[in-house]
């Protein structure tokens, strides 16, 4: 089994499978039940935002939760298993409070 730390995975851009760079990890999701990441925080650029109609302004920029299932590999980039479009139903991150 591959690991690899968090912090080498923070900022690393972000492309779906049909190659389209969507943005950069920012955040990681901790299911404290498993003690294991089950999501990953995205911020979105700005093109990416454009493309799925996210008209919201926000001065941290907009972060969606990509379920870690979608994470098809780890290098250079982070690399999805899902086209850009599935990425329509994806929830915005919110803090937990």
């Amino acid at each position: 089994m591959a690991t690899v730390s968090m912090k080498d995975v923070l900022l690393k851009s972000v492309l779906t499978s049909d190659a389209y760079d969507i943005g950069t990890v920012n955040d990681f999701y901790l299911s404290v039940d498993e003690w294991k990441v089950d999501q990953i925080g995205v911020t979105l650029n700005m093109q990416s935002k454009k493309d799925l109609g996210i008209r919201k302004l926000s001065l941290t920029g907009t972060t969606i939760c990509i379920p870690i299932s979608y994470v098809n590999k780890v290098g250079d980039m982070v690399t999805l298993n899902i086209p850009f479009d599935e990425l329509k139903g994806l929830p915005e991150c919110k803090n937990l409070q």
